[in-house]
């Protein structure tokens, strides 16, 4: 055995030991994480990320500052996951919080239910190690090269594929290669999560940007319990990372707001992968989504919205999408939702009601919830603001017209990605000075992301 197989095992040693890894330094750490995982944080530094507006960032060194002197987004966002995943199983409750805004802060309560469910979920050494290998390549399908790499090696195009489904093809191909150091069964739930998040993520069911038809993809999960608990708290934690590139001193973006729809999220998807469960069909257990929008702005003094009516359950996924957690917000949106033209509403009113079937496919706008808070904060939330989501709105009633003829037959979803016109529109000043600009902004390709192929027979 060479040097460098003994530094790696002792290394994989090191970060399965439950002691060293919440226990260690941070610098300590990171650096073994940089030993261990080299090739895939390498992969990180030319992944994409999305910039909030420009803010003060923090005195002290960014991960990724330690590491490579250089500033990498991603390599920042997926450290600062391993590093909440530290401050949950510690209990450092005030480190977690620190620079959350006061009036969404993650409650106690909310703390202590995430931290009961990591604890009750990492046993032992082989879990701790599956679940940080799941968290350090969960983002490798935004490295162009990746899809590239495949290409060269397979000779199919995966490009236009979303990043989940990049990375699982990926790993099936042995292109990973940190997870050579997992045993069997380590490595069986690994690929059942990646699995999974390549047909379901939680963060589109959490702001309702995935139609109902998405849940049918879970049902072939309900033997793998284990897998999907941890593959929910791997995208717990990288929500908790979702700034990690701008603020990587805290969990800035795990709010209350958010903790409390993942509850909700993670019910929903025990109940679909428990068959013993009751027979709500997935509608309904989707509808919960929307129900606890509706409750949370209630409480702020909101309208209170229901599910039953089509305009208002299409209304409260637009909420949903565009991250409307307080009164300014949703007031501009039900202003701006109110000053649409007529047949535009009545389109959104439509596409945001369809479940998806084979019969009627549904459009999923992935990253539209992306699209939507940047708008908004282009606006700086200003009435005025309604004229830069008005045409948003218009943008995204294009985005879900779907002509049946010329989608493949058995689509169930199909996906079409905001993520280029987010990057090349919307944070530019030509949007802020003129937002109707999107007018003459083409509707991105479509890609299949759930054929009746895929699914086992189950109701919606």
């Amino acid at each position: 055995m060479n040097k460098t197989d003994i530094k790696d095992q002792e290394v994989t040693k090191n970060l399965s030991n439950f002691e060293f890894f919440f226990k260690a330094d941070e610098k300590t750490l990171l650096r073994d994480l940089k030993l261990a995982f080299g090739p895939e944080l390498d992969r990180l530094k030319n992944a994409y990320s999305i910039r909030d507006s420009p803010g003060s960032e923090p005195t002290i060194l960014s991960p990724s500052n330690i590491l490579y002197n250089k500033e990498y987004d991603e390599i920042n966002r997926t450290l600062v996951g391993i590093l909440t995943l530290r401050w949950i199983y510690n209990g450092e409750y005030d480190v977690l919080v620190a620079a959350q805004p006061e009036h969404i802060r993650l409650s106690k309560d909310s703390f202590t239910w995430l931290r009961g469910l990591v604890l009750d979920t990492i046993k032992g050494s082989d879990d701790l190690l599956t679940l940080i290998t799941s968290m350090i390549i969960n983002d490798l399908g935004k490295d162009p090269n990746l899809a590239s790499d495949y290409h060269k090696a397979t000779g199919l195009d995966i490009s236009g594929d979303n990043h989940d489904a990049i990375l699982y093809k990926a790993v099936q191909n042995g292109m990973v290669p940190s997870l050579d150091r997992l045993n069997p069964e380590q490595k069986a739930d690994l690929l059942r999560g990646l699995e999974l998040g390549a047909v379901f993520n939680y963060g589109q069911l959490a702001q309702a940007e995935s139609p109902p038809a998405s849940l049918k993809s879970l049902v072939r999960f309900s033997s793998y319990k284990k897998a999907v608990e941890m593959h929910f708290i791997e995208q717990v934690l990288d929500v908790a990372s979702a700034a990690g590139h701008m603020d990587w001193t805290c969990a800035k973006k795990l709010v209350e707001p958010i903790i409390l729809t993942y509850q909700i999220t993670h019910n929903i998807v025990m109940e679909i992968t428990n068959i013993s469960q009751s027979e709500h069909s997935l509608h309904d257990r989707y509808d919960q989504v929307l129900v606890y929008r509706a409750q949370l702005l209630s409480r702020k003094g909101f309208t209170q919205l229901g599910v039953k009516d089509d305009n208002e359950r299409a209304f409260l996924r637009l909420l949903c999408m565009g991250n409307a957690s307080d009164l300014a917000h949703a007031n501009l949106f039900q202003s701006t939702w109110r000053s649409l033209d007529e047949p535009i509403r009545n389109l959104l009113i439509r596409a945001l009601n369809n479940d998806g079937s084979p019969e009627e496919p549904a459009v999923q706008p992935t990253y539209m919830p992306a699209f939507l808070t940047q708008v908004y904060k282009s606006s700086n939330g200003r009435i005025g603001g309604q004229h830069a989501l008005n045409s948003a709105l218009r943008y995204l009633a294009r985005v879900m017209t779907l002509d049946k003829a010329l989608t493949p037959n058995g689509t169930i979803i199909l996906e079409r990605s905001v993520l280029e016109v987010v990057k090349t529109t919307i944070q530019t000043h030509q949007f802020q000075d003129d937002p109707t600009i999107l007018e003459s902004i083409a509707v991105p390709e479509g890609q299949v992301a759930l054929h009746i192929r895929d699914l086992s027979s189950v109701d919606l």
